[in-house]
């Protein structure tokens, strides 16, 4: 009968499908797995029983949760939790909260008007109550409407953080709050966006609250309270079944987030512990094409709140929030001016002879010297003209036929005494494009809107262009950085940011960096599922990966030089998709296989390879969330739809693609990963029933350093650290079977009563959790003997030999099955092991093999939490007939 000594020397090859157990021929195979369940292998072929899972908190109500990392950088992260309505904040694996104070502000809901608020409003600015319950901010342009208040701060809350609760309905609000009236010491001058802001400050005595607007347009602020004692929550307009397809990208303290169907929103960061959730309102665009039909659009007035008027049914409810840009015939550019460096908008004068003449109108009752400017061919060269020191109404012409001249009136430096003097400039020729937004549906003619960028005149023009977005044309569904623009990503449209300006989409910006607006010009109408920033842009649709790209050469993309090619016609599931270096991962449009794209340096294309190969099944269930973990090796988290979880150890260059499978009591339903030091710090959101009740845990593996025995090891789900004889703090495992390892000892099972378990013995440092085990096993013994295939022929494995490290003496386990195991054997060398030694090195002679004969003897291992086991290799003696 041959024996073989055949050695197992790494264990990151991974599962192998049940299909493709017999391939005796792969030489990959002979190191695969049939199951490979809660190991954990590394890049350099050893596996070790996995980490175990903190337990850091429950999700607001237990609901289901998105989890988003926040990364400024490296080591200035947070964790960002959402669920259906709501956003919480969690810094260093703590929830912000906000104390108990007793400060209030007076009036800050704004509910009959705008008692409290002292009245600060610059010259013919105004702020006051509007119906609905808000204060209302209209400044003039130059000149801010204002209101303040001091706050009073008693002695116990001195020294106490406070923050800001401040709803804005229409923004942008300017805020200022310091220790003396107009100050900002406490909160610098910051714009308030539409949206719900929560600020902290620590006040050391009273603080003074500003509030500003500058805008034409009424701004509108709901309410400004101090925060209640609690934890942080921020409204999102995101329901439960919306989460999975939530798609985000960082810029620095601004997270841009989407999804299909709802208005893009900003999650801002102003500090560690203030947050924001605002509308993302970009004002110059993106725009549809130029209206082609004879309906007209008149604005009531050129500045300000106005109605736009449509000559036949146009506007729908939807169209609130909407952007209409509008075309005058003619040019008109209205001020109030009331201070000195305050200008007209510049009117662009052309033509010959009587063609070029312009009006100057000032009316008002003023002490100042106003200055006709102009600048030749572009905006900016700005030369006097002539001045003004009373009412005005003059026409002007420069002679200065076929010349390109802009004009602009205002009052410089040192012109200015007292009053507020109505400026205009009026040109019959040329035209102006204005902006505004919709505020309010009235009709299928006429809506209400706040002007954006002032109209040139109040006259119907048919020259319009209606937003890309809004409830009535839809908004994004996918969002990146990329080359220095924000790219937005709908249906089969894309938008790129005008270059380094992230809210500007003007097309009419010249030159390379304006915008870059395109349709998928081939295919199917596609929703585009996410794009991914790679050396070229990647975009995934249900029917193909497509590449933008400028040329062969790899320019930057700009608005001249845009390109869409095919990478692959593999479509793609809604799931977002992940980058690793300059490669691509993600989900094909069946839902349950992996696809990589990677930039090809023999064809100079994008080309797709299928990382699920060997494992065709695995992933059956279907796809609901990927992640990547870069340290201590690269690992792409799978969570799945039954809420089990796949792991992908990951290294191209030394050929590692090896899947294995993870499971707890519990089911996985979201991943998120933030950079650590050494480890990056991975996140899942479990459910498990606890006490018969459905929970919601946020839970964070453990360091693998934190792995391998000795006082600490934390090795176990939903884990808690604590000390003592009595273990308290577990409620969230209430009447659950635990572990506990405390002082480098394996402590046994306990049953958690009233929130607490007691131990038989006090423990400086323990560690208490759910149990779990690991399982491995292995091919068909998938390698060939000296007769040929060993398939089909009765064999038995008589003697196996471990290499191992940081193992518990009786923490691993090996037989033909996991119903025929046995220990590391308790004596070694002739000396009997000391209970819970832990091997730092173990490597010692061969020990038998439990089992018998069969035609398909296997080598399987099992470990179980809470003792630590690491194998590095083995090598098994098999016996076999014929």
């Amino acid at each position: 009968m041959p024996r073989e000594n055949l050695s197992v020397l790494a264990f990151n090859r991974g599962i192998i499908s049940s299909y493709g157990l017999a391939r005796v021929d792969l030489k990959r195979a002979s190191m695969s797995a049939e199951e490979q369940t809660n190991w954990m292998p590394r890049v350099l072929g050893s596996m070790s029983l996995r980490p175990g899972w903190a337990y850091i908190g429950a999700t607001k109500s237990n609901a289901v949760a998105r989890t988003i990392p926040f990364v400024f950088a490296t080591d200035d992260t947070a964790h960002l939790e959402i669920t259906s309505g709501a956003l919480r904040v969690r810094v260093d694996d703590a929830l912000v909260t906000r104390p108990t104070v007793t400060t209030t502000i007076t009036n800050g809901t704004f509910l009959t008007d705008v008692t409290g608020w002292t009245d600060a409003d610059e010259s013919t600015a105004a702020s006051s109550w509007e119906t609905g319950g808000y204060l209302k901010l209209v400044g003039t342009g130059t000149a801010a409407a204002i209101r303040t208040q001091q706050v009073t701060v008693s002695g116990g809350n001195i020294g106490v953080e406070h923050a800001l609760r401040i709803v804005i309905a229409r923004g942008p609000v300017v805020l200022r709050v310091g220790s003396t009236a107009g100050d900002d010491d406490y909160i610098g001058e910051t714009t308030l966006g539409t949206g719900t802001h929560s600020l902290a400050f620590t006040p050391t005595g009273d603080f003074h609250v500003q509030l500003k607007g500058t805008r034409v347009a009424a701004t509108l602020v709901d309410s400004i309270t101090v925060e209640a004692a609690g934890t942080l929550e921020l409204p999102t307009p995101w329901p439960e079944d919306c989460l999975t397809e939530l798609r985000f990208t960082q810029s620095a303290d601004v997270i841009y987030i989407c999804c299909d169907g709802y208005q893009q929103r900003k999650i801002e960061r102003r500090a560690a512990r203030s947050w924001s959730v605002v509308a993302y309102e970009p004002e110059v665009g993106p725009f549809r094409a130029l209206n082609l039909t004879p309906i007209t659009i008149t604005p009531s007035d050129t500045v300000g709140d106005i109605t736009l008027t449509a000559s036949a049914n146009l506007f729908k409810s939807t169209h609130v929030g909407a952007l209409f840009r509008l075309q005058s015939s003619g040019q008109e550019e209205t001020a109030s001016l009331s201070g000195a460096d305050q200008y007209t908008d510049p009117v662009r004068v052309t033509g010959v002879g009587g063609q070029r003449a312009f009006s100057v109108i000032l009316v008002g009752t003023f002490s100042a010297t106003l200055t006709l400017q102009y600048s030749v061919g572009a905006i900016g060269s700005w030369v006097d003209y002539g001045t003004y020191t009373t009412e005005t109404a003059v026409s002007i012409n420069d002679g200065l036929d076929n010349q390109v001249i802009y004009y602009r009136i205002g009052i410089k430096g040192g012109g200015y005494t007292s009053g507020t003097v109505d400026a205009t400039l009026a040109f019959s020729s040329g035209s102006i494009v204005g902006v505004a937004r919709v505020t309010g549906y009235t009709s299928p003619t006429v809506v209400n809107a706040s002007v954006l960028d002032n109209f040139g005149a109040a006259t119907a023009t048919a020259d319009w262009w209606e937003g890309a977005w809004s409830e009535r044309r839809g908004w994004p569904s996918a969002v990146a950085f990329h080359e220095g623009r924000l790219w937005w990503f709908g249906k089969n449209r894309i938008f790129g940011s005008v270059s380094d300006d992230y809210e500007n989409f003007n097309d009419q910006t010249e030159g390379d960096a304006g915008p870059i607006i395109r349709t998928i010009g081939e295919g199917p109408v596609d929703n585009i599922n996410w794009a991914m920033p790679l050396q070229r842009l990647i975009l995934g649709t249900p029917s193909a990966e497509l590449v933008a790209k400028s040329s062969a050469l790899d320019e930057p993309m700009t608005p001249t030089n845009f390109n869409l090619k095919p990478a692959s016609t593999q479509g793609s599931a809604r799931v977002d998709a992940i980058r690793v270096d300059k490669r691509g991962i993600f989900t094909q449009r069946s839902g349950s296989a992996i696809f990589e794209t990677a930039y090809n340096t023999d064809s100079y294309e994008y080309e797709t390879e299928e990382l699920t190969l060997l494992v065709p099944d695995l992933h059956d269930a279907g796809i609901r969330h990927l992640a990547v973990q870069r340290q201590p090796d690269t690992r792409i988290h799978v969570v799945r739809n039954d809420g089990t979880v796949a792991v992908l150890v990951y290294d191209r260059a030394e050929n590692v693609l090896c899947w294995v499978e993870l499971e707890t009591d519990g089911y996985v339903e979201d991943v998120s990963v933030l950079p650590g030091a050494l480890e990056d710090d991975v996140y899942y959101v479990v459910r498990r029933t606890i006490n018969g009740s459905t929970v919601r845990y946020v839970e964070k593996w453990a360091q693998e350093s934190e792995c391998v025995g000795g006082s600490l090891n934390k090795q176990a789900d939903a884990f808690i650290v604590s000390s003592g004889t009595t273990i308290t703090g577990l409620g969230h495992l209430e009447g659950e079977t635990v572990v506990a390892w405390g002082d480098g000892r394996d402590l046994g099972e306990y049953t958690v009563s009233g929130g607490a378990i007691t131990l038989s013995a006090a423990t400086t440092t323990c560690v208490v959790g759910l149990p779990y085990e690991a399982r491995f096993k292995g091919m068909k013994l998938a390698t060939q003997v000296e007769t040929g295939s060993p398939l089909n022929l009765r064999k038995r494995i008589e003697q196996i030999g471990l290499i191992c490290k940081d193992t518990h003496y009786q923490g691993l386990e090996f037989g033909p099955d996991f119903d025929t195991m046995d220990p590391l054997p308790a004596v070694e060398d002739g000396a009997e092991t000391e209970a819970d030694t832990v091997w730092p090195s173990y490597d010692h002679d061969l020990n038998s093999f439990p089992g018998g004969w069969s035609t398909d003897s296997r080598l399987c291992l099992r470990a179980r939490a809470p003792r630590p086991a690491t194998v590095l290799a083995c090598t098994i003696v098999v016996n076999t007939t014929g």
